[in-house]
């Protein structure tokens, strides 16, 4: 916003006069002034819904949210969030009768391995479960740690009253199941426990991405159209309901320090499909995972699956209570 100047400048310093030619002002006795009533209702309380942004939360709003959270962690509405593995069969009979250039990429993934998927599973359960199947799980717990512990910065920088605590402890009682448990965890295992606090979770890391593009705009800001970089953030990112998009999935891991692989589903593509046409790597230069398979995700407009690769393992239900 800019000022206008005016044409002479006045110190501020120095005490206001009124001109001479300027009326008294009348004075008012204190019994000429109306009685007011003091007010002691109580504002009422703001309503939370999927397009608040988790960074305007009041210490006791974020209380009631955890709360809320408590009480519906036995709804329904979370088991959908991640679904059981499916057949990658079943995703290519719903576009049969629409884009044929995602039918023949679907078929290319089929051929080469990837038989299978999850469907809406966030990206933390995918983080969390190479960890699981990681060659040494103290060493890789301790690294992701380690790029948590680097992340507090941006996330101070980014949020007052220290908001994400609200949200990364529960990260922290997975990672320690994960440390306590090692190999006899399966997959099914950490997804049933991962179930009970995939809200705290899924936030956790939208608090993440939001403060890596926060507080280190550059790589972003040429991807940010019609918004600054702090409304970006509040409706795009740290919005519930906001659809993550490659923006927010490059900021993601940048932040993390994580290679991920991304099957893209393309109704625009022509002639025979190629790797290059359905894969994209997103991994920073100082990607702490290079070690480890990259993360696998199949995205469609608006949404990502995880992909399971050619070696994956189908298990089944776990049995740890």
């Amino acid at each position: 916003m800019h000022l206008n100047t005016p044409n002479q400048l006045v110190d501020p310093n120095t005490p206001r006069t009124a001109p001479e030619d300027a009326p008294a002002a009348p004075r008012l006795r204190s019994s000429d002034l109306p009685d007011v009533e003091a007010d002691d209702t109580p504002p009422a309380p703001r309503e939370i819904d999927e397009n608040t942004p988790l960074s305007s939360l009041s210490p006791a709003e974020i209380a009631a949210l955890t709360e809320k959270m408590l009480n519906e962690s036995g709804s329904s509405t979370r088991t959908k969030l991640i679904a059981e593995i499916t057949p990658l069969v079943e995703l290519r009979a719903e576009y049969l009768d629409g884009a044929q250039s995602v039918v023949s990429q679907i078929q290319w993934l089929l051929e080469h391995g990837y038989t299978h998927f999850r469907r809406a599973a966030p990206v933390a359960f995918s983080y969390l479960d190479r960890i699981l199947h990681a060659p040494d799980i103290p060493v890789a717990v301790a690294r992701f740690r380690e790029v948590l512990s680097a992340n507090e910065l941006s996330l101070t920088l980014a949020f007052e009253d220290e908001i994400y605590k609200e949200f990364s402890e529960q990260l922290d009682t997975l990672l320690k199941l994960i440390e306590e448990f090692g190999a006899a965890l399966t997959t099914e295992d950490l997804l049933s426990r991962l179930l009970e606090v995939s809200d705290y979770v899924s936030y956790y890391f939208r608090l993440i991405a939001s403060a890596e593009i926060r507080t280190k705009p550059e790589p972003y800001r040429d991807f940010i159209f019609d918004q600054d970089v702090v409304t970006f953030c509040l409706s795009q990112v740290e919005a519930v309901d906001s659809e993550a998009d490659h923006i927010q999935m490059m900021a993601l891991c940048n932040a993390l320090r994580i290679t991920l692989k991304l099957a893209t589903l393309n109704s625009h593509l022509r002639g025979a499909v190629q790797e290059t046409d359905v894969f994209t790597i997103i991994s920073p230069e100082d990607a702490m995972d290079k070690d480890l398979p990259p993360i696998l995700l199949l995205f469609r407009p608006g949404h990502y699956d995880i992909l399971l690769g050619p070696n994956a393992k189908l298990e089944t239900r776990g049995t740890m209570h």
